[in-house]
């Protein structure tokens, strides 16, 4: 009998503690918001010194989640390895799009990482032009 006592006691406290440590909701999820987007994109082959960058973009009617993030991501930077390989002949690279609603804050990041590129003598950059290449709204 007091094993049992113990037991249903230690259930009981588990119980109590796992409701307590449950995940809280949010009071409010933001809704999803259309917004013009602009991004640029980024390709690396770490086994070779090429470094691509893209122009910054403008895309109008792009669609932000409520948690920020831009709906159908990983087709932009899908959309710049297709065009490496393609174009380019460029395989096994890795690609990625950085994005921001603010401009400014873009075009001030967008500087910044072409700086770092530019001063690492283990890497070439190589700039990828508007006319060469524009990301398709998906």
């Amino acid at each position: 009998m007091n094993k049992c006592k113990v037991f249903f006691i230690g259930l009981l406290g588990i119980v109590l503690l796992s409701s307590f440590a449950a995940p809280k909701k949010n009071k409010k999820e933001k809704e999803p918001e259309v917004v013009r987007v602009y991004m640029y994109g980024v390709s690396i082959d770490f086994n070779d010194s090429l470094v691509y960058m893209t122009d910054v973009q403008s895309l109008d009617s792009m669609i932000i989640n409520g948690d920020g993030s831009l709906q159908n991501y990983s087709s932009y930077s899908l959309q710049l390895k297709v065009f490496l390989e393609g174009t380019l002949a460029e395989n096994n690279q890795t690609c990625a799009v950085i994005y921001s609603d603010n401009k400014k804050k873009l075009d001030k990041l967008f500087a910044k990482m072409r700086k770092k590129y530019m001063a690492d003598k283990g890497k070439v950059l190589k700039q990828v032009t508007k006319e060469e290449f524009v990301f398709r709204k998906e």
